[in-house]
């Protein structure tokens, strides 16, 4: 199986409704069930320590974004949205210019929202300025610039994610519990798991060095399956990461006592981790094994 064999699979098994864009699909109903049964299962895992539980949509303020590190990090990854602000002239203008097919995305104006590249994003962006200390359960959406047949790499997709607010200590312990946690559920649902350590896709040469040293300190571990082969690389459904005072400092969150604090955050991308069920167990959800439709509540 390689990515085009799969996503021609998907798409005639219902799965998949492609639109005439890279990386931008519809779901089935079977591939939906799916999902929101795994994220009913995290749900599950998650609830062994207290977690205040939020749902973000889409977007967040720009000025917000900009403090999380991304544009100067990731620039490649970034998207940002553009409204129309004019009056009757400006839109007539870009009436004639769509009817002639002229490019008329010039005359809309940015509106100071962005998308937000992972889940957890918005979280530090509620929370600037407070002190706390605590776990936060996370479902989101996270928008990535990077368009590819695989159905695997999509540009929009939804992530549920563990954030842990508190110091260095609670941090590891907070990453280091859900990591053996998010493999023994992965496990146990028939897919064949590997941590690694690993980076984010950081942008440019001085990435390259961001790269290297993320990989040297450990802070990102994934869990991954290899959907396609031994020809093809691996393709993380989990991460496990370490953000140091990073997302503390930009935002200035401080402990109770007033003394700096640090986050960590555990995540799975839910669609992801559906389709590698899919590949391993069969496109007819109803053949599935009975442990994992149990599992999964399908």
């Amino acid at each position: 199986m390689n990515p085009t064999a799969f996503r021609r699979a998907l798409v005639e098994a219902g799965h998949l409704l492609p639109l005439p864009h890279q990386g931008s699909w519809g779901r089935g109903a079977d591939l939906e069930r799916v999902v929101l049964g795994f994220v009913a299962r995290l749900d599950a895992m998650y609830s062994d320590r207290p977690q205040r539980t939020y749902h973000f949509g889409p977007l967040m303020p720009q000025e917000s974004f900009q403090r999380t590190g991304y544009v100067a990090s990731q620039t490649q990854l970034v998207g940002s949205v553009d409204v129309f602000r004019g009056g009757d002239e400006e839109h007539r203008a870009l009436l004639a210019e769509c009817e002639t097919g002229e490019d008329w995305t010039h005359r809309l104006e940015p509106a100071g929202l962005m998308f937000a590249s992972a889940a957890c994003h918005p979280l530090y962006a509620a929370l600037a300025g407070q002190q706390v200390s605590g776990s936060y359960l996370i479902f989101g959406h996270a928008f990535r610039h990077e368009p590819s047949e695989d159905p695997f790499r999509t540009i929009t997709f939804r992530q549920k994610e563990s954030v842990r607010v508190g110091t260095h200590e609670d941090c590891v312990e907070h990453r280091d519990h859900y990591l053996e946690r998010a493999a023994a559920l992965l496990t146990s649902l028939g897919l064949d798991v590997e941590a690694e350590v690993a980076n984010d896709p950081f942008f440019g040469r001085a990435g390259k060095l961001m790269a290297r040293g993320q990989r040297a300190a450990e802070l990102k571990r994934e869990l991954s399956v290899q959907a396609y082969g031994p020809g093809h690389p691996r393709t993380a459904l989990a991460s496990a990461n370490l953000h140091g005072p990073h997302f503390a400092t930009a935002f200035d969150l401080r402990l109770p006592d007033g003394s700096p604090a640090e986050t960590a955050c555990t995540g799975f991308g839910v669609e992801r981790v559906a389709l590698a069920l899919l590949l391993v167990h069969g496109l007819d959800v109803r053949e599935w094994p009975a442990e994992v439709r149990r599992e999964l509540a399908l």
